[in-house]
C-alpha cells in the first residue's frame, strides 16, 4: 500500500477507473469470452441433436404407421374365401373372361411374418375395354389387396375394337 501513499490524489483519480476499466476488460477476455464461445458451441450441438431427435421421433412414428398398415393388410388379405390366386381366378370366372383366360402365371416370394407376396400375369386374348374394366371392378372387389402392377393391352389385327391384355397383379396371401 506504500505505492498508493506515494501517487498523487490526481493520478489517484486517473488510476482508479483506468484499473477497474483494465479489470473489466480482463474479465472480458479471460472470463465472457469463452464462456460466450463455449455457449455457441452447446447451442450448435444442441441444435444438432434436437435435429437427430426429431429424426429419430419421425422414424418411430412412420414405423408405427408401416406396421398399421401391414396389420390392416393382414386383415383383410385373409377375410377373403381361399387363396387370392383362387379369388383372382374366381373374378375372371364372373367377369364371364374365363374362356378368354389364356394364362395365369402365378410367382411367389416371402413378403413378412407369416405371409407371402404373389405376381399373377393373366394374359386374356380377344377381349373388348369394357370386359376389361369389369374384371379390373371383380378383381378390386374381391377382398383381398390387389395391386394392378401393369396392364398392356394391345388391338388384335382382325377388330381393332378387340385387344389382347396382359394383366399383372400383386397380392398377399398366408404362407
Amino acid at each position: 500500500m506504500n505505492i498508493l501513499k506515494n501517487i498523487s490524489d490526481r493520478d489517484r483519480r486517473f488510476l482508479f477507473p483506468a484499473l477497474v476499466i483494465a479489470g473489466f476488460v480482463l474479465v472480458l477476455l479471460f472470463v465472457d469470452v469463452p464462456l460466450y464461445r463455449k455457449g455457441m458451441e452447446m447451442e450448435k450441438k444442441a441444435g444438432e441433436e434436437e435435429k437427430r431427435l426429431n429424426s429419430i421421433i419421425s422414424m418411430g412414428q412412420e414405423y408405427l404407421a408401416v406396421k398399421d398398415e401391414v396389420e390392416d393388410l393382414r386383415a383383410r388379405a385373409f377375410t377373403g374365401d381361399g387363396a387370392s390366386l383362387a379369388g383372382i381366378d374366381s373374378a375372371v370366372s364372373r367377369s364371364g373372361l374365363k374362356k378368354r383366360l389364356s394364362s395365369l402365371k402365378p410367382a411367389t416370394t416371402p413378403a413378412a411374418e407369416g405371409m407371402k407376396r404373389v405376381r399373377a400375369e393373366l394374359s386374356l386374348e380377344r377381349v373388348a375395354l369394357d370386359e376389361v374394366s369389369r374384371l379390373l371392378a371383380a378383381i378390386e372387389a374381391d377382398g383381398h389387396p390387389v395391386a394392378v402392377e401393369r396392364l398392356s393391352i394391345k388391338a388384335t389385327y382382325e377388330d381393332p375394337s378387340i385387344f389382347n391384355v396382359i394383366l399383372v397383379v400383386n397380392t398377399v396371401e398366408k404362407d
